[in-house]
């Protein structure tokens, strides 16, 4: 939602179903990050996916470690082999092919060079959604990641993990669009995962409030340019109901998730550079931070 130039209206919208063969899911030991496991797994049940466990360990602060620290660093680094293998024989995860992963590093670097190495398909983490100084500590790593890395990103906010496990199942998707190539690039997703669990799919575009009176007029110009984006073959197992709303768009997202029930939120998303470049403000991790279900981005390649 993070506004660009449009999307030529002569470009479609593939429906084919998305494959997720293999699924990361990273975690730091926090309750936040164990709360996303579910989603992980039900995945994986979903699409016959292998399950990836995986936890990077932080460099220590000063480069250079004293020989008397090296074997508390080792013990670092098998305590967390040791709750990572743990994990992995839960009965969570009985009958999901997975393995685990040890990294040492940036985060955000080696979750990327674990996507690229094992072909991941989705990475499924949590953000402890927090505001501040706090935000950029913890925050602010969840996103690096979701606008770095190559794959799409379920996110679980601190509000979406106490769903239960059997009620992770999108029925109701919302997919919040302003008709970039950055949005469009998450709506073959929308429209698969609408196929996959035959959900009611709402398409939203925000305007800003100083044009209000003129949201019926753009409703249907709106409504005319989706029509030529998504594919008519559509119609046949999906009809998105598309809507117009105005105000501020992370809160207007918030809010028409909440009226609608939402099980889903499908965003496209920026590099952190082209939002940089732009001056564009940050509409994206609001959302994935106040949502109360997960939020799926999807970084436009190009």
């Amino acid at each position: 939602m993070e506004k660009t130039k449009p999307v030529p209206i002569h470009e479609h919208i593939t429906a084919k179903p998305v494959k997720l063969k293999k699924i990361l899911w990273t975690t730091d030991f926090s309750p936040a990050s164990q709360g996303s496991l579910p989603h992980a797994v039900a995945l994986a049940r979903r699409y016959e996916s292998r399950v990836y466990l995986a936890h990077v360990m932080v460099p220590h602060p000063y480069p250079m470690v004293s020989p008397e620290a090296v074997p508390y660093v080792e013990d670092l680094r098998r305590g967390s082999s040791k709750r990572l293998v743990a994990l992995a024989e839960s009965d969570e995860l009985r009958g999901v092919p997975h393995e685990v992963l040890l990294g040492h590093g940036e985060v955000a670097e080696e979750v990327n060079s674990m996507i690229r190495d094992h072909q991941i398909d989705l990475l499924v983490l949590a953000t402890h959604g927090r505001r501040g100084l706090r935000r950029f500590l913890l925050g602010s790593v969840a996103e690096e990641i979701w606008r770095t890395v190559e794959c799409p990103v379920l996110t679980v906010g601190p509000h979406a993990l106490d769903r239960p496990a059997e009620e992770i199942a999108p029925r109701q998707i919302l997919y919040p669009t302003d008709l970039s190539a950055d949005a469009f690039a998450a709506a073959p997703f929308a429209l698969s995962f609408a196929l996959e669990y035959e959900s009611h799919l709402t398409v939203l575009h925000v305007v800003p409030a100083a044009i209000q009176t003129s949201a019926r007029l753009l409703a249907r110009a709106f409504r005319d340019e989706l029509q030529e984006i998504f594919p008519s073959e559509t119609a046949a197992w999906c009809e998105p109901e598309c809507i117009v709303e105005s105000g501020e768009p992370a809160g207007t997202i918030l809010r028409i998730a909440k009226e609608r029930k939402a099980d889903l939120i499908v965003l496209g998303v920026r590099s952190p550079e082209a939002l940089a470049r732009q001056h564009i403000s940050n509409v994206a991790y609001p959302v994935v931070a106040g949502a109360d279900c997960p939020v799926l981005t999807v970084r436009a390649t190009t």
